[in-house]
């Protein structure tokens, strides 16, 4: 069983990267493994020749061997509750993570936010329903027991849940989120990325250009 995985960038896209191991020169003697990452830029965006770690889950049927990795062993825990859910498999989950940050993910389903959870392609409002019943009570206890960092006891009763609509309720923002669609890119991507890019923001953007070139550069 694989659990982790660390060597050299050999191919990059589509969901998957090869991950060779070995000599960690030329490569004449090791072994490539091909694991299955969310469709984020972090992971896309990984340059062949770098090097990279994953924490694996492997998943074995009948006919075959699967590794789907992760960049953090959070975001690895968040998808091995995701497979709790019934009817939610690994390509699944991993859709799932490919749409949202894992923080947003779980602030979502500790708040009940089922609408956010609909705007998740492959998400319909009776799986959003299931995902939010079967499994807020256990990422609740995970935050409690400091297995995810990145969720804070804030982001479950709420706090800043103002200034989180006063953000998304802006001109600024909603013109940003519009240019963005407009220009291509996924709806729930589009809000998950404006998210954290307005966040690095000292004070508020005064205009959505300023937004926009910000946010397309992340996505570079």
């Amino acid at each position: 069983m694989i659990g982790y995985l660390k060597g050299k960038v050999l191919e990059c896209g589509d969901g998957r990267i090869l991950v060779g191991i070995g000599d960690s020169g030329s490569f004449t003697q090791g072994v490539g493994y091909l694991v299955s990452t969310p469709q984020r830029t972090e992971y896309q965006g990984l340059l062949s020749g770098s090097v990279a770690e994953f924490f694996i889950y492997t998943h074995v049927r009948e006919d075959a061997l699967d590794l789907y990795g992760f960049a953090t062993s959070e975001e690895k825990e968040v998808f091995l509750t995701l497979l709790l859910v019934n009817g939610v498999g690994p390509k699944s989950a991993l859709g799932i993570l490919s749409a949202i940050q894992p923080k947003l993910l779980v602030e979502a389903i500790l708040q009940g936010d089922q609408a956010h959870l609909t705007q998740i392609p492959g998400i319909g409002k009776k799986t959003a329903e299931r995902i939010v019943l079967e499994l807020r009570d256990k990422f609740k206890k995970k935050v409690d027991l400091g297995v995810w960092k990145f969720a804070s006891h804030q982001s479950i009763l709420g706090s800043g849940s103002s200034s989180s609509s006063q953000q998304k309720g802006s001109s600024i923002y909603q013109d940003a989120r519009a240019a963005l669609v407009g220009l291509g890119y996924k709806e729930v991507l589009v809000g998950e990325l404006l998210d954290r890019v307005w966040s690095e923001f000292e004070t508020p953007p005064s205009k959505a250009e300023e937004l926009i070139r910000c946010a397309l550069r992340q996505l570079a």
